[in-house]
């Protein structure tokens, strides 16, 4: 089996309370997420760029975020959020991740936009007056 590609370097993984719940399944997962949006485009999983643009490996962080937050939210058990850190965590995960998918476009995994037609040479007449 073929080794999956990994979006984000797990070992910049920054939040205190969820960089230890972040596990090698999730960030699997994150791939699978990535590969789906990317797909939703128009845009095969071989043709997402290396490196990986910024925006999908914020997609792709941000999701791995979000599920192990939610993973271990109290809500997940049926209880209160109000005080559950984890709770807390996944909405603010959540609505950061809807933020990042609103600006992306197809051009986003292919890393920039599409190049334009441009006729060379550019001249401008210059007049002394």
């Amino acid at each position: 089996m073929a080794e999956s590609r990994v979006y984000f370097d797990v070992h910049t993984l920054d939040d205190a309370l969820l960089k230890s719940y972040v596990t090698p399944q999730i960030v699997a997962e994150s791939t699978k997420y990535v590969e789906a949006v990317a797909m939703s485009y128009g845009v095969l999983p071989t043709n997402i760029a290396t490196p990986t643009p910024f925006l999908v490996e914020r997609v792709a962080m941000l999701y791995s975020y979000m599920t192990a937050a939610q993973r271990k939210a109290t809500f997940s058990k049926g209880n209160s959020v109000d005080n559950d850190s984890f709770a807390l965590k996944f909405q603010m995960y959540k609505g950061l991740l809807n933020d990042v998918l609103s600006m992306l476009t197809a051009d986003s995994f292919t890393n920039g936009m599409q190049a334009k037609k441009r006729r060379f040479p550019v001249t401008m007449r210059l007049e002394r007056g």
